[in-house]
């Protein structure tokens, strides 16, 4: 496994249990593999800037809401 790919790899688990969705893990891995890095990294931590009480569906709508803003 290339350094990039665990870098993606970590980054997906990350989302996953930050979201509290580890479950969806491959989901996570696939769209890190999908985008840029840098790109999903940015949407993931303006998705966790947000508070709680701000969020109208979930955070991972949010961060796939913001992902798709960003690409």
């Amino acid at each position: 496994m290339s350094k990039e790919t665990e870098k993606r790899d970590e980054l997906a688990g990350e989302i996953a249990v930050a979201f509290r969705e580890e479950e969806q893990i491959k989901l996570y891995q696939h769209v890190c593999s999908q985008h840029d890095y840098t790109t999903i990294k940015q949407a993931f931590d303006d998705t966790m800037k947000v508070p709680s009480d701000k969020i109208k569906k979930s955070r991972s709508a949010l961060f796939f809401y913001l992902l798709k803003k960003n690409v």
